[in-house]
């Protein structure tokens, strides 16, 4: 957990860092999830046989992000498990940066993804450093990819170089029936992992990601699902997926 909110605090300072670029647009929200692990289309086993339903968990959070003249930033972090007792719980932060180097769009890309888990006193931050583009955009939407090489710091086996990681963040706004409603989507794909990674996780390469889709029925409240899959990631071999039902406060 310490880990975890020492992720956070660097996070909070990148972020402060751009005070005098020209500010284009951001958003910010808090958040409380409920994840299912047993609900979807996947098996309800993990890779060594345990129930997924016991995965099943609440969890609060709070989320940002900005772009600006010279790039953008995006971080969360997520408090998990709070139906739980204390040293059942886990927490996880992320921060993302793009810095165009173009004008064009292309970036240089930069990710710290760390999580923690109380009740097996695990650890895990994966660092990525690549290239992105910020130039796929227009009104109301926009769709971000980017490449780069993967980092890992787990154990004493699960530590170094990890292959390479390519992903993508994107988003549509639109109104249906007098209804505003925000869709998007993230996704990683891992490749080239090491050894020790691959058999922990059930093969070489994996995918984690997310299609979202949220009604925002009020100025400051939003409301809907998220569709988590796996494959080969998160300790589930091969195509695995769960669901999360959310309700955000928007600032």
């Amino acid at each position: 957990m310490r880990k975890s909110l020492l992720a956070l605090s660097v996070l909070a300072t990148t972020v402060a860092i751009p005070a005098q670029a020209e500010y284009l647009y951001g958003f910010g929200s808090m958040y409380t999830d409920y994840q299912v692990w047993d609900h979807g289309f996947g098996n309800d086993a993990d890779n060594n046989g345990n129930d997924i339903s016991g995965r099943n968990q609440a969890v609060i959070g709070i989320e940002g992000g900005a772009a600006f003249d010279w790039g953008q930033i995006y971080g969360f972090y997520d408090y998990e498990g709070v139906d739980r007792a204390q040293d059942k719980r886990g927490a996880s932060a992320k921060g993302t940066i793009h810095y165009n180097l173009t004008e064009s769009g292309i970036s240089l890309y930069a990710q710290v993804y760390n999580t923690d888990f109380d009740e097996f006193g695990a650890h895990e931050q994966n660092r990525v450093l690549g290239l992105g583009y910020t130039g796929l955009k227009g009104d109301g939407w926009a769709f971000t990819p980017f490449i780069g090489t993967h980092q890992i710091n787990a154990d004493a086996e699960i530590r170094g170089n990890n292959g390479g990681m390519a992903g993508w963040v994107g988003f549509y706004n639109t109104d249906l029936m007098g209804q505003n409603f925000t869709f998007s989507t993230w996704g990683e794909y891992e490749f080239g992992r090491m050894d020790a990674y691959a058999e922990q996780q059930g093969g070489d390469w994996g995918l984690n990601g997310s299609a979202n889709a949220m009604w925002n029925f009020h100025k400051n409240w939003s409301t809907g699902v998220l569709y988590r899959f796996t494959v080969n990631k998160l300790a589930r071999k091969d195509y695995q997926d769960l669901v999360i039902y959310r309700l955000q406060y928007n600032f």
